[in-house]
C-alpha cells in the first residue's frame, strides 16, 4: 500500500509524488512523448516531486500503478535511479536542452530589499517615531538618505525641539560613512539581520549637509519651515544663517518674477551684477537684462563684454550678495520670494 510510504522530509505521498513514480515507471520513449505534453509549471511540480522521492519500494511501484487504473499489474523489482537525473534527460530528449536547462534550472530568488529602502518606504509618522528613539547622530545620518520631502514629512511629524536639533547635524554634516548608514538603518529594520561585513567597511561618501538641510526647509510650507529654522537658531545662529543662505541660490532668481527684478537691481551696484552674472547662464542673464530700461540692460551688456574674467571666490561673493539683498527686500516686502515647500 502506498499510504505507508512516506518522502524523504518523512511526509505521506501526495498525487504528484505517485504521479512521479509512474512517470519514472516508464519506458524512456513513452515517457518523453508524456512529458512533452505537460505544461512547464506541470514539469516543474513533476521535478519537485522526484527531488521529494527516496527509494521507492517495489511494492510501493505497484501500488501506484494499481491506483491509477494503469492496465499494468504484474510486479516490477525495481524502481529507476537517479529520478531526477532521469527526469531531466526525457525532458531534455522531449522539450530540447535549452528549455530543459530553464525548466531545472534553480528558481532566482530576489535579493531582499536593503534597508535603507525599506526606511524610504515606511509610513511616516512609523519612522519619525523609531528615529525619535534613536541618537540624534544617527537620525540625523539616516535622514540624509531620504528624498527631501520625505524628510520633511520626517521631522513635521517629530516634535519641533527634536526635528530642530536634527535639522541643526544635518546641515553641520561634510561626509556620511557609509557603514554607518548601514549599522543605522539595519538596526532600525527588524525584519532584516546586520550584515556584518559590510558594517566594518570604512569608505565613505561626499555628502553637503548644508545644501540637504535647505532642501528639507524649501519643501516645508512656509510657516513650518520658519518655525524649524526659529528653533534651530536656539541651538545654532550661525547654522541656521547658512541654512538660509543655501536655501535660496543665484538661480533661483530666474523665478521671481520680472517686475521683482527693478527694485533689486536699483538696491545693488552695477559692479557687483557686472561680477555675479560671469558665470550665469543666458536665460539667467536675460532674466535681468528684463529687469532694467533697454537702455540699461545695452550699458550692462557692453559692461559684462568688457571685464575681465573674476576669480571664482568674486563671482561668489557678488553672487551671495545679491541674494542677500533680495532676502532683504522680501523681508521688508518691497519683492516676493518665489513660494517653497507645498506653497509652490
Amino acid at each position: 500500500m502506498t499510504s505507508a510510504i512516506v518522502t524523504r522530509h518523512g511526509t505521506p505521498l501526495a498525487p504528484r509524488h505517485r504521479a512521479a513514480i509512474a512517470v519514472l515507471a516508464l519506458e524512456d520513449e513513452l515517457a518523453a512523448q508524456l512529458m512533452a505534453q505537460l505544461e512547464e509549471h506541470d514539469l516543474r511540480a513533476l521535478a519537485a516531486a522526484v527531488d521529494d522521492l527516496d527509494q521507492v519500494p517495489p511494492e510501493a511501484l505497484i501500488g501506484v500503478l494499481e491506483e491509477l487504473e494503469d492496465a499494468l499489474r504484474g510486479p516490477m523489482s525495481v524502481a529507476r535511479a537517479g529520478g531526477g537525473r532521469y527526469l531531466r534527460q526525457l525532458a531534455a530528449r522531449s522539450l530540447g536542452e535549452d528549455r530543459a536547462e530553464r525548466l531545472f534550472a534553480p528558481p532566482v530568488v530576489a535579493p531582499p530589499p536593503e534597508p535603507i529602502e525599506q526606511l524610504r518606504n515606511a509610513r511616516t509618522q512609523a519612522l519619525a517615531d523609531v528615529l525619535a528613539e534613536e541618537h540624534p547622530q544617527v537620525a540625523a545620518m539616516v535622514l540624509t538618505q531620504l528624498p527631501a520631502l520625505t524628510a520633511a514629512g520626517v521631522l513635521l511629524a517629530m516634535p519641533r525641539e527634536l526635528a530642530a536639533e536634527l535639522a541643526t547635524r544635518v546641515a553641520g554634516l561634510d561626509e556620511v560613512p557609509d557603514h554607518a548608514v548601514l549599522e543605522a538603518s539595519t538596526s532600525l529594520v527588524s525584519a532584516l539581520a546586520a550584515n556584518g561585513g559590510l558594517a566594518s567597511s570604512d569608505h565613505r561618501s561626499d555628502f553637503d549637509g548644508l545644501a540637504f538641510a535647505a532642501s528639507i526647509v524649501n519643501e516645508m510650507a512656509g510657516d513650518d519651515g520658519d518655525r524649524l529654522l526659529e528653533q534651530m537658531g536656539a541651538i545654532d545662529e550661525a547654522t541656521v544663517a547658512r541654512v538660509r543662505e543655501a536655501m535660496f541660490t543665484f538661480e533661483d532668481l530666474l523665478r521671481i518674477e520680472v517686475r521683482a527684478m527693478a527694485p533689486l537691481l536699483r538696491a545693488v551696484q552695477s559692479e557687483t551684477v557686472v561680477a555675479a552674472l560671469q558665470t550665469a547662464g543666458d536665460n539667467l542673464r536675460q532674466h535681468f537684462f528684463s529687469g532694467l530700461s533697454q537702455r540699461a540692460a545695452a550699458t550692462l551688456k557692453d559692461d559684462l563684454a568688457a571685464s575681465p574674467p573674476r576669480r571664482v571666490s568674486e563671482v561668489e561673493a557678488a553672487q551671495r550678495e545679491i541674494i542677500e539683498t533680495a532676502m532683504r527686500l522680501a523681508a521688508e516686502g518691497t519683492i516676493q520670494l518665489p513660494p517653497r515647500g507645498s506653497e509652490a
